[in-house]
């Protein structure tokens, strides 16, 4: 009961906090801090609600940690246990580094009816900061001396560049999501320049997570375990990982040499219904695999790798 909480957590810390470093990160990319992409992408409310759900979750998930490691049941906490997790352990130093980002956000979530800009700059530094002390409590802090500190940067890395991922798939959703309306195209445009924008941005998110994708591999599984992988638990999940993922590249592909141009010829033409349709469609899957994606990271994390045994 106890595991099957503490997955749901890491799966809803992943993607709350990936969204909150990723959807504002996406706002300055690709609109440029515009004040009229407020209007259909509401950063503010949307930052405000995954701040005060990361607050609630982190806290939540410190206790479950606290009972799996002493072995306390949740319901009856050792506050003494949980004073030396929280004051003395690497946890407890990301626990409150991470709510201290979350404050931050809250704070400067006005920052959005004046400016924007920085507004979005300061919760993308602070919801980098919060995405970021989740490596602290994985795989990736498990290694020692110089190596550790390179598995540590790999798998931070590789945490950035799937928020940035998520956050865009999010921002892309909920433009599409809205009702369009023929006689005001603004929107539409909107989502057409965000794509064209996102084109590069994603390029590159592809790269950083193959690459970091590469190194942890070799880190928790082993050169000497890839041909028995599929021979555990731990190996059959990170094959199925890998599988999704590539099927998110064949989406992400299909967006952007299809349907973006189909929507660019169908902003000219007055008529994107169809097109954002089938965009909506294809975003709809790709996050779906994503969440299935990061369930699968969720997972991972309570197991042994290969290279610990």
């Amino acid at each position: 009961m106890i595991e099957t909480a503490s997955i749901a957590i890491r799966l809803s810390l992943y993607v709350d906090f990936g969204t909150l470093f990723g959807l504002p990160l996406f706002a300055i990319y690709a609109f440029h801090g515009s004040r009229t992409a407020e209007r259909y992408l509401p950063i503010r409310a949307l930052i405000v609600v995954l701040s005060i759900s990361g607050l609630l979750l982190s806290v939540v998930g410190f206790a479950v940690q606290a009972s799996v490691m002493s072995g306390v049941p949740l319901i009856r906490p050792d506050v003494s246990i949980l004073e030396v997790l929280f004051n003395e352990t690497a946890l407890g130093l990301a626990l409150k580094v991470r709510l201290a980002a979350l404050v931050v956000i809250l704070i400067y979530a006005g920052l959005y009816n004046r400016l924007p800009w920085m507004g979005a700059s300061v919760s993308t530094i602070a919801g980098a900061t919060a995405l970021g002390t989740l490596a602290w409590s994985g795989h990736g802090a498990a290694g020692e001396g110089n190596a550790g500190w390179l598995q540590l940067a790999g798998n931070l890395i590789h945490l950035l560049a799937a928020g940035v991922w998520i956050g865009a798939i999010a921002g892309f959703l909920i433009l599409t999501l809205r009702r369009i309306n023929p006689d005001d195209m603004a929107h539409v445009t909107l989502s057409e320049r965000a794509l064209r924008e996102f084109a590069s941005v994603g390029t590159l998110i592809v790269g950083l997570l193959t690459l970091t994708g590469i190194l942890n591999c070799c880190f928790l599984v082993g050169p000497a375990q890839i041909v028995t992988l599929w021979q555990s638990t731990y190996g059959l999940l990170l094959i199925t990982k890998l599988l999704l993922f590539a099927t998110m590249l064949a989406l992400a592909g299909v967006n952007r040499y299809r349907l973006t141009p189909a929507l660019g010829l169908a902003i000219k033409r007055r008529d994107a219904r169809r097109a954002m349709a089938l965009l909506r469609q294809s975003l709809f899957m790709e996050w779906s695999l994503a969440i299935i994606i990061l369930a699968l990271v969720a997972w991972l994390g309570t197991l042994s790798p290969p290279s610990s045994m």
